[in-house]
């Protein structure tokens, strides 16, 4: 109780204090002494502010316990990655985006005037009223009018030249996306690691059209806005000179106020940038998460898996909708602290500064230069200074407004900017770390060793191609999975042209591995490989894929129609073609090779099969990387491809397969073991007795199969009656 009243009477002996100060003090003095206490009052609940972001930011909450990459947020990355990307959206000075941008500033420039003069033409048109001055009014009306037509010229143009410049710079990140991303099969290496981490499809879409969408609006809320500060700011001091004004103070107040609100804004503004980029990312996982279940909507819908699907699709909703919570909540009292600094706070400040010219007048100003002569016409000069001075106020504020919220958009900008740059530089890595060494024409001999040398399987993978090998010369080589998995450690071989070889062995051998590095798709991680060129190489998977277009597209993927007008193919060697896969009647059934649908729901599975196998008798490779595709088709509609590919087409098959039917369209066979090893060796000699194991092999495994169920029975007998078996002892 003794320190309250203490207290009590020190807040008394203030009060006193001040009431003292403030009766014996002129108007000027007393404005200055409620600016002084306004000023105090604004730091003290601006270091309160402060204490509390601090508070909030080092709470245990909110302390993450493992390390984590760097949030984006406007620093110094967030410009290095800005920078890299506005490389990319201005190619140079004089490109079209460079001249879309001046033409824009520009625009920005005149608006700018535009808004002073109609600033002073309505303190004109309050002057004439106040005077009642209809002649005068009436004239100022219509050049108002007037003047209204190139202003919203003005208006129009700058919303035309930001959508305009907006397509411009969203069209050029598209393009160096593109390039990257077609570019030495990135999209495929890009493929193997994707994940919620990598979501290329969000970043090629939403993130670049959101970072664009952003960076030209911020470009005018932040141009035009200093624009007009700069340009009003000259005004209302030409005006305070003409009328002896002194206007150092009212300008050093404006700079506190604006100052300390804005320091007070940035400090308690969220991480909307940290936001912007989560929700971003949790959308497209979602997007990715829908997209799996349209791909894989017949599996899911055999297992009867809607269930399991629907409860991972609504756990990832809930999630984003947390987040998009947590952006709205911070938005909630994030706008109340905002508008009351910004609005009510500013415009009382802005009153206090235009009112002291006019409230001041006898310590200031004390007689205009213009003689005035009467009341009325002073009442007349003095509205309309003061209109014109609150226009001008008011448009400058605006302006001085619109550049603080747009941090909140600019941190929002720091989100998309990370995301798009992360996305290029990972473009950038793959297709460098593609750039696997390859040898064209190369006249070095190939050697075949049968073992390893000891330095060998320290050097790097290098593929020499030719277009006169009709070989594939394997010495050595490593067959790893991207993430460096050795399946086989060491494999080498020879296939020379008409040798078809069989491929045989267990799940996750190194089969389809093999096909994909001697393809180009994986790494060659050490060894060497002799091959021909790529485009005398075919792979047929057994899911073909089916692109979208017409049925001669699928045919002839992937060249387009100009290629195959080019290569002086005609629509009835399609039909030849058709013939030999036996898909004749599919181009009568579709309505010819024009038939446009959607062709993996029109499509069987055996269709599309062959479907697939179609497109090495359009290309007609050298050598054909058959991975059990014909697994759907009967055998012998198999048989006749096979066939017609060897002898008539003279192509070289490599046949993944397991139906020992297609033994007799191979003459050597490559068996894998499952644990690394390998044997090569010729198929025709010992043919039929590998066909006599085979059979033999299904007849056992026939008996063995019935095994359990025989013994179940013979115990049940036994039971029966009452006897025993020498089977069962």
């Amino acid at each position: 109780m003794v320190v309250a009243s203490k207290l009590l009477r020190k807040i008394k002996s203030a009060i006193v204090i001040l009431k003292f100060l403030v009766e014996n003090q002129s108007r000027f003095s007393k404005f200055l002494l409620a600016s002084g206490l306004s000023t105090s009052a604004a730091f003290i609940l601006y270091r309160l502010c402060l204490k509390y972001t601090r508070y909030t930011k080092n709470s245990p909450k909110c302390e993450p316990l493992t390390k984590k990459k760097v949030n984006p947020a406007l620093n110094k990355q967030f410009f290095r990655e800005l920078t890299y990307l506005c490389k990319i959206m201005f190619p140079n000075l004089f490109s079209k985006q460079s001249f879309l941008l001046f033409i824009h500033t520009l625009t920005l420039i005149c608006r700018t005037f535009l808004s002073i003069y109609v600033a002073k033409l309505e303190g004109l048109l309050v002057r004439n009223i106040v005077q009642k001055n209809f002649i005068m009014f009436a004239k100022k009306l219509i050049q108002w009018l007037l003047i209204a037509i190139p202003a919203t010229t003005c208006n129009s143009l700058i919303r035309y030249l930001e959508s305009k410049l907006d397509l411009e710079l969203k069209t050029q990140l598209v393009k160096r996306s593109h390039r990257f991303y077609f570019d030495k099969r990135v999209y495929y290496k890009i493929a193997l690691k994707q994940s919620d981490e990598c979501q290329v499809d969000q970043n090629l879409t939403e993130d670049i059209d959101k970072l664009t969408n952003l960076f030209v609006h911020l470009y005018s809320s932040l141009t035009k806005p200093l624009l007009d500060i700069i340009l009003i700011t000259a005004t209302l001091i030409g005006l305070a000179k003409s009328k002896n004004v002194n206007y150092v103070v009212p300008s050093l107040m404006a700079l506190v106020v604006i100052v300390l609100t804005g320091m007070l804004i940035r400090k308690i503004s969220p991480k909307f940038g940290k936001m912007a980029a989560d929700v971003a990312k949790q959308k497209g996982y979602l997007r990715f998460l829908y997209g799996r279940i349209q791909t894989n909507s017949e599996e899911i819908a055999f297992y009867s898996g809607e269930k399991t699907e629907s409860n991972l699709v609504n756990d990832n909703f809930k999630l984003l909708k947390k987040k998009l919570e947590l952006v709205h909540n911070n938005k909630f009292w994030y706008i109340i602290v905002e508008q009351f600094l910004l609005k009510y706070v500013w415009s009382a400040a802005g009153l206090s500064m235009i009112s002291m010219p006019l409230l001041l007048s006898d310590k200031y100003s004390p007689k205009s230069q213009i003689q005035v002569e009467d009341e009325a016409a002073e009442i007349s000069q003095r509205t309309e200074e003061f209109t014109m001075a609150k226009n001008l106020l008011s448009s400058g504020a605006d302006a001085v407004e619109r550049i603080m919220t747009s941090y909140k958009e600019l941190t929002e900008l720091t989100g998309f900017t990370r995301r798009v740059y992360e996305m290029f530089k990972l473009f950038e890595n793959e297709s460098r770390n593609s750039d696997i060494p390859i040898e064209i024409d190369s006249v070095i001999e190939p050697r075949i060793k049968l073992a390893p040398e000891d330095n060998d399987q320290a050097k790097p993978g290098v593929v020499y191609e030719s277009d006169n090998l009709k070989s594939i010369i394997v010495e050595n080589i490593s067959v790893q999975t991207p993430n460096g998995e050795v399946i086989v450690p060491s494999l080498s071989l020879k296939i020379d042209h008409g040798m078809n070889l069989l491929i045989t062995g267990p799940n996750g051998c190194g089969k389809s591995s093999l096909f994909r590095i001697l393809s180009g798709l994986w790494t060659l991680k050490s060894g060497i490989i002799h091959r021909p060129k790529l485009k005398d190489m075919f792979y047929v998977p057994q899911r073909p894929y089916l692109a979208i277009g017409t049925l001669r597209d699928q045919i002839i993927y992937p060249d387009r129609v100009e290629d195959m007008v080019q290569k002086r193919i005609t629509d009835t060697d399609l039909m030849n073609i058709m013939e030999i896969v036996n898909l004749s009647n599919v181009v009568t059934r579709e309505g010819g090779l024009d038939a446009i649908s959607d062709w993996k729901d029109v499509l069987s599975g055996g269709e599309k099969q062959r479907l697939g196998l179609s497109r090495i008798f359009y290309h007609k490779p050298k050598f054909a990387f058959l991975d059990e595709c014909t697994s759907a088709i009967s055998i012998d509609v198999e048989g006749k491809i096979y066939h017609t590919a060897i002898n008539d087409y003279k192509i070289t098959l490599l046949t993944i397969a397991h139906r020992y039917t297609l033994w007799q369209y191979h003459n050597f066979i490559l068996q894998f073991d499952g644990v690394g090893k390998w044997k090569f060796e010729e198929l025709n000699n010992n043919l039929d007795n590998r066909l006599n194991l085979k059979q033999e092999k299904d007849k056992l495994e026939k008996i063995l199969l019935t095994v359990p169920s025989s013994k179940e029975r013979l115990e049940e007998l036994c039971n029966i009656l009452g006897e025993g078996s020498i089977a069962l002892d």
